[in-house]
């Protein structure tokens, strides 16, 4: 509900939650969501872990929900120091609305129950950026950020308003190729009878599609001819090149407005047949 994108639809989106609800109680299922509740409510119950953790460092917290970052601060109640380090830009969990700043007012709260206020200062959450990338160069960060203004435009305080990332060395922009099509790719296929155009990706270059679905169709196109990944596949990985295939073709929200279009387009044809066929 603190949400702010859902800000003028949180009525309807309320009713979806009450309706997943509702199929998964029938479908006897549980979610992520479930599974943490369950153990926080557990650990009301009981304390969890014994032990005194010094300190505790979290990596790639942002594709984790607030309630399962909330789990780990209740795990490791009485740790001296937590330090959690993420980017917005490369959340990829399905379902996460994750923001920095949540999880400062997370930190804040859990400061405030765990320490006793009379005798301790309550620490407030520091928070810092880390905003020069050694791993790229600033041709490739430059789109990304342009993308991530994109997002801060159409979708506001959906995502943390952060410092541009930049890098120390300059590079090309990304190519893209307009009218690209899938025949382009026999060059790559190990089933091609000429062995002469057979071209290999090495281990420093591959192509990153949407969803296995695609992963699929293009790897029975290609054969063993070059390494085919998922954006989950490829988190956390590094390549030299890297060809992104068809990524917004095969988006769901694609699929979506292309839904919405074909509505639109029946509803015109049937106004056209009312008014102007006899």
């Amino acid at each position: 509900k603190k949400y702010p994108v859902f800000l003028y639809n949180r009525e309807q989106i309320y009713d979806l939650f009450e309706h997943y609800e509702k199929m998964k109680a029938r479908n006897n299922e549980y979610d992520s969501m479930d599974r943490t509740l369950a153990i926080l409510r557990y650990a009301e119950k009981k304390a969890l872990g014994s032990l005194h953790i010094h300190e505790v460092y979290i990596d790639e917290c942002q594709d984790n929900h607030i309630v399962d970052l909330a789990l780990i601060l209740k795990v490791f109640d009485r740790a001296s120091s937590i330090f959690l380090a993420g980017d917005i830009a490369q959340c990829i969990a399905k379902g996460s609305s994750f923001r920095f700043q949540d999880l400062k007012d997370l930190m804040y709260k859990w400061e405030h129950t765990r320490v006793p206020t009379k005798n301790h200062n309550v620490i407030k959450p520091k928070q810092f950026h880390l905003d020069i990338n050694y791993r790229s160069h600033d041709g490739i960060l430059q789109l990304a950020a342009s993308v991530v203004d994109l997002i801060h435009h159409f979708f506001p305080n959906s995502i943390d308003k952060l410092p541009r990332e930049r890098a120390e060395i300059g590079g090309p922009l990304p190519i893209i190729f307009d009218g690209f099509q899938k025949e382009y790719f026999k060059i790559f296929s190990t089933t091609d009878k000429d062995q002469n155009s057979f071209i290999e990706f090495g281990a420093y270059q591959v192509i990153i599609v949407r969803d296995d679905d695609a992963k699929s169709r293009l790897k029975k196109l290609i054969g063993r001819g070059a390494m085919v990944m998922t954006v989950y596949d490829a988190k956390g990985m590094e390549f030299n090149d890297v060809l992104l295939y068809n990524f917004f073709t095969d988006s769901p929200a694609l699929r979506k407005v292309l839904y919405h279009i074909l509505i639109i387009l029946s509803r015109v044809k049937s106004f056209f047949n009312y008014y102007f066929l006899f």
